[in-house]
């Protein structure tokens, strides 16, 4: 008969009880080793990593109990099933045994039939656990392999972008340069460098979007926090666009609650994403449209909301909306979008604020992205700096 793989450690102080058990597992085919002791038992159980223990209850020295104790305390041979082997058939015996972790049991005098269907059983259990043990290995180290291509490709992204803001900043003033120095007959001339001018900001936005999504999702973008006027900002950032609207045809309206409290958060970030949000309702707006800019209370914070009258968004991809590199996953849907990193960033900026951001939308009716924010947030454990109350801006 072939010899098994698995190896069964046969625990006895009596010698010839250990020649019985092992002539019974070596005529089927198992590899067996022998210990006459608790102890010995112990230090080849953790050395040879049997695939069955069978262990007698009555030994000096220390008890089948015991010693069954101790290996369902260690890690390493906890996975390895244990049988007692015991001449003590009470029920309060069993039970014990079962609290120290035994896995079955088999009285004296053994039943040679009994015995092996018992450790058959054992041995499969154990053979899948370490089957699922072995697949628990080989999963973590691709996963760990994967966590770190992916944080060497986010370190490379990341390199990359902020490489690309020197050469971009450098274009940028050469083109304001020129449109400075432009005469009053250079209209076509003026044209195009203007829309070169408005592209190349454009991609900085891109770009700094970019890097601050990757800080926020660290939580390493520090927020230098100020209490300012909510109406004040929407409107700074509503006038930033009024002449890119009038061009487009778009009609700009404003409703703006009375009374309402200053916030404290991140003046620059807040704005940022308000700015993301109209600049994405003039491009989805078509001539003749119009826009409306909402500032209300709610609860205990305040909602600033952008509604406009565009193309709309198709239930089914809203969700997709507010994930990085979501324009790539639209586009796949046949959905034709340039909201991309700019909604990622809202949200990740409005999170970290203790706010949200949440849209409402119906194609052909337009789209309504409304960003909620406290009147005041916990800024322990988020890098928040707080500002001195005399750089407060003025309005609030």
């Amino acid at each position: 008969m072939t010899e098994s793989k698995e190896l069964i450690l046969l625990v006895d102080d009596d010698p010839r009880n250990v020649r019985l058990l092992e002539g019974i597992f070596r005529s089927a085919g198992y590899r067996v080793a022998k210990a006459y002791g608790g102890p010995e038992a112990l230090t080849m159980a953790s050395e040879e990593r049997p695939d069955l223990i069978l262990l007698d209850v009555m030994m000096p020295q220390m008890s089948g109990h015991d010693v069954c104790a101790r290996l369902k305390a260690d890690p390493v041979t906890r996975p390895i099933p244990v049988i007692m082997v015991t001449a003590l058939n009470s029920l309060e015996d069993k039970v014990g045994g079962l609290d120290v972790g035994a896995d079955d049991f088999v009285s004296k005098p053994v039943n040679r039939i009994e015995l092996m269907a018992r450790a058959r059983s054992l041995l499969r259990a154990k053979a899948l656990h370490d089957e699922l043990a072995h697949a628990k290995d080989e999963l973590e180290a691709k996963n760990g392999e994967l966590t770190r291509v992916e944080s060497l490709k986010e370190s490379l992204i990341q390199m990359v972008v902020h490489d690309l803001k020197n050469p971009l900043t450098a274009i940028m003033g050469n083109l304001e340069l020129l449109l400075g120095k432009l005469g009053e007959n250079a209209g076509r001339d003026r044209e195009r460098i203007g829309r070169a001018l408005s592209s190349s900001r454009s991609m900085m936005r891109m770009i700094l979007d970019l890097l601050d999504i990757s800080r926020l999702e660290e939580n390493r973008l520090p927020l230098t926090v100020e209490a300012f006027d909510p109406a004040s900002l929407l409107e700074e950032r509503a006038s930033e666009i009024d002449g890119l609207a009038r061009a487009g045809g778009i009609e700009i309206h404003r409703k703006t609650a009375s009374g309402l409290p200053p916030i404290h958060a991140d003046r620059a970030l807040v704005g940022r994403i308000i700015g993301n949000l109209l600049s994405n309702a003039i491009k989805h707006t078509p001539s003749g449209g119009s826009i409306t800019l909402t500032v209300e209370r709610e609860g205990d914070g305040v909602a600033l909301a952008v509604e406009d009258t565009g193309d709309g968004i198709p239930v089914e991809f809203q969700p997709l909306l507010f994930q990085k590199f979501a324009q790539a996953q639209l586009r796949r849907h046949g959905l034709a979008t340039d909201r991309g990193l700019g909604l990622a960033f809202c949200k990740l900026a409005a999170e970290a604020h203790g706010g949200s951001i949440s849209v409402r939308s119906e194609v052909g009716q337009g789209s309504r992205f409304r960003l909620l924010l406290p009147h005041a947030f916990d800024s322990a454990g988020t890098g928040a700096v707080q500002r001195e109350p005399e750089l407060v801006g003025a309005g609030v």
